[in-house]
């Protein structure tokens, strides 16, 4: 991979800086790390994910992947796959401000056409059309060690406030937060879950809980119902018995986007085969470790798949699953796949 005299010195500065941009002088820093390996690995992460930013905001997520893309997510694979990374500060400040950005970037972003997909962290996903936002999956990240990896209460508020639709697919910490549930409620907004979610929470009684039926088309009122969505509310699993709820999901403007939380049953797939005769799927959101994930996307046949779930910090090391495993799960389907990490946004329209 050939990179540009440019880029490299943009890199080197960029190791220079933190995420929020306050420069410091590298003549001030330590010299040397002896006997304190947790600061060296902390300052080692910390110039590798500031690498990583730079390369990721140069060189956006498409369908044809720029290498340098590619290479970000490879060395972001490297980091997060150090056993302690999730309590390392700066781990917890890229993960931070990267989301903190998509928070400021929804009160700015107005869709006409087409539709802009966030990735955030673990399998959480934010949708925006023209008519709608919907938001998948969404976690603080305070399920991780102590909470010291978690979301800052201005960013929920930011989501809860312009987010139309909060779809959640399972009961599990790192797709189900009491606190994004919260703030969607107390902002009015529609909040669907599986049926046995959170009924001893206070806002229980304000949440959807939509019936399990993949012949079944739901809709769901937004924007003090202005406006509408249609919802089929697969009956999945994770696993033999954990309900996972698989949403497809249609706005005003015949757009299709699909999420499948944690589907992991190969007994699922009596249904899952045959979405593709009965949807057109514009965008495919699915776990990146589902067995047989090229089946599953044969089912669907979406436009585009992006893959989430990758790096799963509460996960073990064999399964804090890498973007390079992603390729080789995917196998054919990569060609129609979009790579992506927390805090970046692909633009689709359909052809």
């Amino acid at each position: 991979m050939m990179i540009s005299g440019m880029l490299l010195a943009q890199i080197s500065l960029s190791v220079c800086c933190d995420l929020s941009g306050q420069s410091f002088d590298a003549t001030e820093k330590k010299l040397d790390w002896w006997n304190d390996i947790p600061g060296f690995l902390n300052e080692q992460h910390r110039q590798s994910l500031a690498t990583v930013d730079l390369l990721l905001r140069q060189f956006p997520p498409a369908l044809e992947e720029p290498p340098e893309h590619r290479a970000a997510l490879l060395l972001l694979d490297n980091v997060l796959h150090e056993p302690e990374a999730a309590a390392r500060p700066s781990v917890q400040t890229f993960f931070v401000k990267r989301i903190e950005a998509v928070g400021k970037t929804l009160q700015e972003t107005k869709i006409t056409k087409g539709a802009r997909i966030w990735k955030l962290y673990n399998d959480g996903f934010i949708v925006r059309t023209a008519s709608a936002t919907v938001a998948f999956d969404v976690v603080t990240g305070k399920h991780i060690r102590n909470g010291a990896f978690v979301l800052p209460g201005h960013t929920v508020e930011d989501f809860a406030q312009q987010c139309d639709a909060l779809f959640i697919s399972h009961a599990h910490p790192d797709h189900a937060d009491p606190i994004i549930a919260e703030a969607f409620v107390r902002h009015g907004k529609a909040v669907m879950v599986p049926e046995e979610l959170w009924k001893e929470q206070a806002f229980s009684g304000r949440l959807l809980r939509l019936r399990c039926d993949a012949s079944a088309v739901q809709v769901v009122s937004i924007k003090d119902g202005a406006e509408r969505l249609s919802v089929v509310n697969g009956p999945g699993h994770q696993g033999e018995e954990i309900p996972n709820n698989v949403v497809i999901v249609t706005t005003s403007e015949d757009l299709v986007f699909a999420h499948t939380g944690d589907q992991s049953n190969q007994k699922d797939f009596e249904w899952l085969d045959t979405i593709a005769q009965k949807h057109r799927v514009d965008v495919l959101m699915p776990n990146c470790w589902a067995p047989d994930l090229p089946r599953m996307i044969a089912g669907f046949q979406p436009a585009v798949v992006i893959p989430g779930h990758e790096n799963e910090l509460d996960h073990p090391i064999d399964h804090r699953e890498p973007y390079w495993l992603d390729r080789i799960r995917l196998g054919n389907e990569s060609s129609r796949a979009i790579f992506m990490t927390w805090g970046e946004s692909f633009d689709y329209m359909r052809q």
